[in-house]
């Protein structure tokens, strides 16, 4: 499979994960889900450091990095446990079509930040279509205006902003440190699953002190399943990213198929409202990502 079909196979995953964190959040703190989520995603990787890992590829040697390699892998951690907080405190409170729609900035800042660091000039009709799939997501923001959500007001609104810059700069600095500075995909994976958990333990820790239940979550199937569907979606987007011929801001794009199959869950599963004009806006979504698809 090439490097597209992997982007696109992660924003599929990434759908489920969009939906499983919605069902998560049910009757549970932020916090509460990022810490089991991150627990579940650190042990699903705990496998790479065994020795039953030689020779499969995915084998980590715990001496292999150094400080230095360690603390680069740690701010890509920073940021993934910042981009969750925000993002899970915005999926709880907002439609599901509409915290999607807020990820919309999100290939502008990748598009930006490849053409920073890495040169990636786009053609004409590449620009415009990457354009046009900004401006759809807005689109569908302005639609969620009808359901009394005001994008100057709304704090879940501010917080799923802060999230995508925040899941954008994470795009490119993977691509950095995996190709400019060398440490191998699985070991930047593996570490980073490692570093989260402990993020969001030293946040749990910190939010229990005026709430000595915050770790205690209303358990439910769906917990653990956002942290492997992580671990899944990441695995599958680190094989894109492999290809040196890979664009930040191609899987960019790709990666917002989650809202098309989070929108078909929410509407099927969850009862999403103005179905009919979030499915124009959502059709133009798919139709743009199809043409990128074919371009690369």
């Amino acid at each position: 499979m090439s490097w597209v079909g992997f982007g696109l196979l992660a924003g599929v995953i990434l759908g489920l994960y969009d939906y499983w964190t919605k069902k998560a959040m049910s009757r549970n703190m932020v916090m509460t889900v990022v810490f089991w989520s991150a627990l579940f995603g650190a042990l699903a990787w705990l496998v790479a450091f065994l020795p039953i890992a030689t020779g499969t590829g995915f084998h980590v040697r715990v001496s292999e990095t150094n400080a230095k390699e360690q603390l680069l892998i740690l701010i890509k951690g920073v940021m993934m446990t910042g981009s969750w907080v925000f993002a899970y405190y915005a999926v709880r409170e907002l439609p599901m079509s509409f915290s999607g729609a807020m990820r919309a900035s999100g290939p502008l800042w990748t598009m930006l930040g490849g053409i920073i660091v890495f040169q990636e000039f786009l053609s004409p009709v590449q620009f415009f279509v990457v354009i046009v799939a900004v401006l759809a997501y807005f689109l569908l923001s302005q639609i969620g205006k009808t359901e009394g959500i005001r994008l100057m007001r709304s704090v879940p609104v501010l917080m799923m902003l802060l999230a995508t810059i925040l899941s954008a700069m994470t795009t490119v600095y993977d691509k950095f440190i995996v190709h400019d500075i060398g440490i191998s995909a699985t070991t930047v994976q593996a570490w980073s699953a490692i570093h989260r958990f402990l993020l969001a333990g030293l946040l749990l820790a910190w939010v229990c002190r005026k709430n000595p239940t915050a770790w205690k979550p209303t358990w439910s199937i769906w917990i653990p399943l956002v942290g492997l569907s992580w671990v899944a979606a990441e695995w599958v987007y680190f094989l894109a990213i492999n290809d040196p011929s890979a664009s930040v801001t191609y899987l960019s794009v790709f990666r917002r198929a989650s809202l098309i199959v989070g929108f078909m869950l929410s509407v099927m599963l969850i009862g999403e409202r103005n179905v009919r004009p979030k499915s124009v806006v959502v059709g133009i979504l798919f139709l743009s990502t199809a043409i990128l698809a074919f371009q690369a």
